[in-house]
């Protein structure tokens, strides 16, 4: 396993971060653009010494690193190193995940500046996006927020919009379920899918994730609402 860091503009808002895809993941979402990470492989030694250094050797030309996958706090051990070394040479951090550990989340919370966390259907209806999940999702992804937000720690929630798994009803529920900084709606994208019948699947209209945004209630507690999509990039929407 490579762990492959990815240079990016886009993954920490304002800021040029260090992407480290870590692998593995408890969740086999349909859509998911990274399914060669899914299985758990166990990243070593020299793989994290070697990503340490490049972290080292490129601090000209960054402000951040961000820890994504899969979902990384399942290599928890091996983030720990990662932001421990981010934290040394001033950078910020961002945590991309599923909110599904809330408590492998409380042990790095203290040191994280940005979460990311995918919210992939109603917190009751994760079967339409995958048939591997936590009978309890509601309660770990409730709690993963409520830790977020005790510590102050921005918080954007996202959803990948699948009209084929997704209805419009489903956005609505997901932004009455949630508290965060900032909302935002993905398009869903065919070039790379582990269920492979979606890679012949259309991808959305912006002009209609658009409106989806533009008809949620207003008494939601998110700040932001984002719409993101290949054709205009991040939009902010309120």
């Amino acid at each position: 396993m490579n762990i492959e860091p990815v240079y990016s503009s886009l993954d920490y808002p304002k800021k040029m971060a260090l992407v480290l895809f870590t692998p593995g993941c408890d969740l086999r979402c349909k859509y998911c653009h990274n399914p060669q990470l899914l299985k758990h492989e166990k990243l070593t030694d020299l793989e994290i010494e070697n990503t340490i250094s490049e972290i080292e050797d490129n601090l000209d030309f960054i402000d951040a690193i961000v820890l994504s996958g899969g979902e990384p706090l399942l290599q928890l051990d091996v983030i720990k190193k990662f932001i421990k070394k981010a934290k040394q040479l001033d950078l910020l951090i961002k945590l991309d995940t599923n909110g599904l550990h809330p408590e492998l989340l409380k042990d790095v919370i203290y040191d994280i500046d940005y979460v990311a966390m995918d919210i992939k259907a109603p917190l009751d209806k994760y079967y339409k996006i995958s048939d591997k999940y936590p009978s309890n999702v509601k309660d770990k992804i409730t709690k993963s927020i409520q830790i977020i937000r005790d510590n102050n720690v921005f918080l954007e929630c996202r959803t990948t919009y699948v009209p084929q798994l997704l209805s419009e009803d489903d956005i609505k529920t997901i932004t009455q379920q949630i508290q965060c900084n900032q909302y935002t709606l993905q398009q869903f994208r065919n070039r790379s899918t582990y269920d492979v019948s979606l890679l012949t699947a259309d991808e959305p209209n912006p002009e209609e994730m658009r409106e989806i945004l533009e008809n949620l209630d207003n008494n939601i507690c998110i700040d932001e609402l984002h719409l993101k999509s290949g054709q205009f990039g991040n939009q902010t929407i309120n």
